[in-house]
């Protein structure tokens, strides 16, 4: 149909600029958002003749396909992709001590890390596009495949509420059914870009500070140099404020509250000495061990829950001619997933040859891919995606795949680049079924047969398999994967991961049972809320965990003024509600400083330099290079922090309270875009 050729066109064009941005913010922030509803909210605004009538449900539902489709190939690369850079730095680091060169590699601007690298011999791995897109596109593949041969078996199942997917029908009914009621873009989705595009400009101008801190504790080792860090700030970051007003208040209330535990273990253990006996039980990052283990449990806990027998509880009626799939479809389907094994398992052996690590990494791949995939599809018509725990199952396969490894003697740093790309191949399985169960959801409940959107899905993982590798490419060379510019948390969890159980076969023990224990004591949150018909997930308890304790902060700020802009709305009207306007602001606040990012990260890579844009300096920032300047080292090094110095101390002068308020005013402006667009706009999801 015509209509269709132009959703899938548009579909297209946001699932390209979505991938390219997401891919930004999902690293600095460690949680991607769903976009359904976002992509059905622009298809609207900018098609709002199409959307009209009968013809408009599948238009908006095939363009919602085709659009939020590269978006599983975004959380299927972040997640385990950046563990080979995070494991290269924790390295280099260790090197750098070794030689007695100062530096943190992680908190210098990146083209300064590079460069103390290169001198002293050290790298960190670039992104292999080339590998990226074909392990991309064999995970799209297979998940692809899989969840169109299961559709009739997902959607039938009443015991799978799917509230994303009911809360895009929703808006699509509502946009189909009364032109008037078109969500008011101007103070919403323009806002949150301009805000959100502006707000990291002045970081990076030196006007704001990125992170006000308000309290910090440090450890010395027996050298002089900081061995355990606390640290307790308030990010001026737009995207996790926006991801906050995405969420809901229970998952994001959870993952603060994993934040707090993480928090009180920092405080802990940076109140161990580095002498006393204990610090060996609990090293600096035994609050991801904590994570890992908590979420260990809240993944098997969710294999148990969701690949058991289920009893339905509810009878719903569909129209079964709706999931019917004709033979010849479903041959293509199956040819997918044979092709998507094929192409993982030839990049495979191609990359090692017809050696035992291949063939028992293939077969643990798929073994792997065969529950997560399923739990992936299941969970997001459970939870929704937005609030699915993808980097769990991931964590799981992470582990497996670790073991096998094990088994077959392949434990050396070279054989991480391969079990990477594995994962990365495992974690597109599984997004792009926690992506498409939902997609064909919300068709099926608007009544369009979900095989309508099989070449929408298809075509947006093709675009989404080639913007997100060229996309975390340029993020890379430009900030620096595993960098505070890019912390890409799952990444170090995963790079934990397989240091310790990999390539050291040293775990430790007590951290790891008391994530076992929290990850029970989540669990069993779970299941008492489940009871009173709530959702209290795990696995954003586990996330929480190992996140940087701010980006729960930041996330709750999001979340906070979001509610309290829904519970006037409530007050005003009577009822209980989430405006379109609301959803709109949250991704805008996401969307423009993932541009801004991007913008900059293509500049530097054609020869711009980041500290080029600043034009303010503190008395701070000149104090702390003083001391450099001070503390001594080789001529060399001397030479660039005088001239650094120099270059400071030419800038504007302005005081350092003076940032802090800046910042102070911009969250507060921030947080009140989603508090004005919850409280005033168009009727969106009621909730219950």
């Amino acid at each position: 149909m015509k209509s269709d050729n132009k959703a899938i066109a548009f579909g297209l064009l946001v699932t390209a600029l979505l991938s390219s941005t997401m891919v930004v913010a999902g690293l600095k922030a460690g949680i991607t958002p769903g976009v359904s509803p976002l992509v059905i909210l622009c298809a609207w605004g900018a098609f709002a003749a199409a959307s009209r009538g009968a013809g408009g449900k599948r238009f908006l539902n095939i363009g919602q396909v085709a659009g939020s489709a590269g978006m599983a190939v975004v959380a299927g690369v972040i997640f385990p992709a950046p563990l080979l850079q995070h494991l290269h730095l924790s390295r280099a680091q260790d090197a750098l001590k070794e030689l007695g060169v100062k530096g943190d590699l992680r908190s210098m601007p990146w083209e300064d890390a590079k460069a103390l690298l290169a001198q002293h011999s050290l790298s960190v791995p670039p992104i292999d596009i080339p590998t990226m897109i074909i392990v991309c596109l064999a995970g799209a593949l297979i998940g692809y495949g899989f969840v169109g041969l299961a559709t009739r078996k997902f959607l039938t199942d009443p015991t799978l509420p799917a509230p994303e997917a009911r809360a895009c029908e929703t808006m699509i009914a509502t946009a189909t059914a009364d032109s008037s009621a078109r969500p008011k873009l101007g103070i919403s989705l323009v806002l949150g870009l301009m805000a959100s595009f502006l707000a990291p400009l002045l970081a990076h101008i030196g006007a704001a500070k990125e992170h006000v801190l308000l309290y910090t504790k440090e450890a010395l080792n027996e050298n002089g140099d900081v061995d355990r860090l606390f640290k307790l700030d308030l990010p001026f970051t737009p995207i996790y404020i926006g991801i906050g007003g995405l969420l809901t208040l229970a998952t994001a209330l959870l993952v603060f509250a994993g934040s707090f535990l993480r928090l009180i273990g920092d405080w802990a253990l940076a109140s161990i000495d580095p002498s006393n006996p204990l610090a060996a039980d609990f090293p600096s990052n035994s609050m991801r061990w904590v994570g890992g283990g908590a979420m260990t449990v809240a993944v098997a806990y969710s294999l148990v829950k969701f690949m058991g027998p289920r009893v339905a509880s509810a009878k719903e009626r569909y129209d079964q001619s709706l999931l019917d799939v004709p033979s010849g479809t479903r041959r293509l389907l199956g040819l997918s997933i044979g092709a998507g094994v094929l192409t993982l398992a030839g990049w495979l052996f191609m990359t090692d040859g017809a050696t035992p690590f291949a063939f028992s990494m293939i077969a643990a791949v798929l073994v792997m891919a065969l529950f997560m995939v399923t739990l992936g599809a299941i969970l997001s018509l459970q939870i929704g995606s937005s609030a699915s725990p993808v980097s769990g199952t991931i964590f799981v396969t992470t582990l497996a795949l670790c073991l096998v490894a094990l088994a077959v003697g392949r434990q050396s740093i070279d054989d991480v680049p391969i079990l990477m790309a594995l994962l990365v191949g495992a974690c597109v399985a599984v997004c792009t079924a926690n992506d498409s169960s939902q997609d064909y959801k919300t068709l099926q409940l608007c009544g369009v047969a979900p095989r309508e959107g099989f070449k929408a899905q298809f075509l947006g993982l093709l675009v989404g398999c080639i913007f997100v590798p060229l996309s975390l490419y340029v993020a890379h060379e430009a900030y620096g994967l595993g960098t505070n510019e890019l912390t890409a948390p799952q990444g170090q969890m995963f790079a934990t991961l397989v240091d310790g159980l990999l390539l050291q076969e040293t775990l430790p023990w007590p951290p790891i049972m008391l994530g076992l224990l929290v990850g029970i004591v989540a669990v069993s949150m779970d299941i008492l809320a489940g009871k009173r018909g709530l959702q209290l997930p795990a696995m954003a308890l586990a996330v929480g965990i190992y996140l940087p304790a701010y980006l729960g902060i930041g996330i709750l700020i999001g979340s906070m003024f979001r509610y309290f802009g829904e519970r006037a709305r409530e007050r005003e009207t009577g009822r209980r509600e989430r405006t379109n306007e609301g959803i709109l602001a949250a991704a805008g606040l996401i969307t423009g400083a993932a541009a801004l990012d991007l913008i900059l990260g293509i500049a530097v890579l054609f020869g711009g330099r980041l500290a080029s844009l600043s034009f303010f300096s503190t008395s701070t920032i000149q104090a702390k290079l003083s001391e450099k300047i001070a503390a001594g080292g080789d001529p060399e090094s001397i030479t660039k922090l005088q001239e650094k110095l120099g270059e400071e101390l030419a800038k504007i002068q302005v005081s350092d309270s003076m940032t802090t308020v800046t910042a102070l005013i911009g969250i507060a402006f921030l947080g009140w875009i989603l508090f004005k667009n919850a409280r005033v706009g168009t009727a969106g999801e009621t909730e219950s």
